[in-house]
């Protein structure tokens, strides 16, 4: 039951980050602010987020991941009601940059947390299945986040958002102390499973983290940009809030739900088609973001977009997790990864849109997505043949 429970954690905490960065984008976005401050706070959060994960890579152990689960969550609960308690514009930065260190306490223990749990169970698939959870965790709590503070600001007001997240952090806190309390020690124990499904070994597999993090990369970029830019388009389209937060509800429902259908795959992650194919949704997506002008088209590209991103997120965490011996440094390089280019894709895509348009960014990355593409599937078909 633990095994699965697990897995709610970080649904709520990303409920939490889906939540501040729909509600600062907006709240900037309605007085017409810069597209770079527009932007700028979830970059804040990256810079921070980055070298914090890369720290606690170097702190977390089976032994206290547990405890850095508790005391990141309980610490994002002071800082959503610092949303609340100094709202002002300004202050929105102060704020995010701690929301990216109390990130970083969460999100890379919980991977080290996730894969111990596992330990024992690779005949069930011991890497596939636990990715696939928590892609699919993950990603279904930034868009309950979206959806939830899109339609909660439109009926009581953005403040509200924040005191949900703030009793989301306590839950997941208590949440964590409990399980850790009811095991006796923070460090779960491996559970032997007799199984007749032989695994695969992927100990025997290319040390494909280092495409992950290209690849992958570029895809959190590309996130980035819809995050802050698409917001900023729909102001100016005079979308509502809630059709605005619904469009990007969209885009994680479909990758979390992605995300948990690769719950029983086995190699397709070392082929270059499948990659491929995934990468032309992602593409086409980005292209219906940039040129649409309707509620429709900007759904339409939510869906193959969210198609994508559940592709790149899943790629990113398995290829860390596959390595026999590294996966607690590959991990923490996977959150630096999406830290630094959360820096690059608002900084790039609030500058560009900025010097032209709201749709200018989304057509630009969506042709570097397909250079990326196409030198992943050269790199997947050269080691295939090897």
């Amino acid at each position: 039951m633990i095994r699965f429970l697990i897995y709610f954690f970080p649904a709520l905490m990303d409920v939490v980050v889906g939540t501040v960065f729909f509600v600062t984008a907006v709240r900037y976005s309605e007085v017409k602010a810069n597209p770079m401050l527009v932007t700028g706070v979830m970059a804040t959060w990256a810079l921070v987020y980055s070298p914090a994960s890369i720290l606690m890579g170097r702190l977390v152990t089976t032994a206290n991941a547990a405890k850095l689960l508790i005391w990141g969550s309980g610490g994002l609960a002071v800082v959503s009601l610092g949303y609340v308690v100094v709202p002002g514009l300004g202050a929105q930065f102060f704020w995010t940059a701690l929301l990216g260190f109390g990130c970083a306490m969460f999100f890379t223990p919980f991977q080290v947390f996730m894969k111990c749990v596992e330990q024992g169970r690779e005949g069930e698939g011991g890497v596939v299945k636990p990715t696939a959870l928590y892609t699919f965790a993950w990603s279904f709590g930034m868009a309950c986040g979206a959806y939830i503070s899109g339609n909660i600001w439109h009926h009581f007001g953005w403040r509200w958002c924040y005191w949900l997240n703030a009793l989301f952090c306590v839950v997941v806190s208590l949440g964590v102390w409990v399980l850790a309390k009811a095991a006796g020690h923070p460090r779960p124990r491996p559970i032997a499973v007799v199984s007749n499904v032989k695994p695969v070994d992927y100990s025997k597999m290319p040390d494909l983290a280092w495409l992950g993090w290209l690849a992958s990369g570029v895809g959190c970029i590309t996130v980035a940009v819809v995050r802050t830019i698409f917001p900023l388009k729909g102001v100016g389209l005079d979308l509502s809030k809630a059709d605005i937060g619904n469009a990007l509800a969209i885009v994680s429902f479909v990758q979390a739900f992605v995300g948990l259908s690769f719950y029983f795959s086995k190699s397709w992650m070392y082929k270059p088609v499948p990659v491929a194919l995934f990468s032309a949704a992602g593409i086409l997506g980005l292209l219906f973001f940039g040129l649409g002008g309707s509620v429709t088209s900007f759904y339409v590209a939510a869906v193959l977009y969210g198609v994508y991103s559940g592709m790149f997120f899943f790629y990113l965490v398995f290829h860390s997790l596959a390595h026999p011996t590294k996966s607690a440094h590959y991990v923490s390089i996977n959150e630096a990864v999406v830290g630094v280019t959360s820096v690059i894709g608002p900084v790039l895509g609030g500058g560009i849109a900025a010097a032209t348009n709201s749709s200018l960014p989304f057509v630009l990355i969506a042709v570097v997505v397909a250079l990326v593409a196409a030198f992943q599937y050269k790199v997947h078909r050269k080691s295939l043949q090897r």
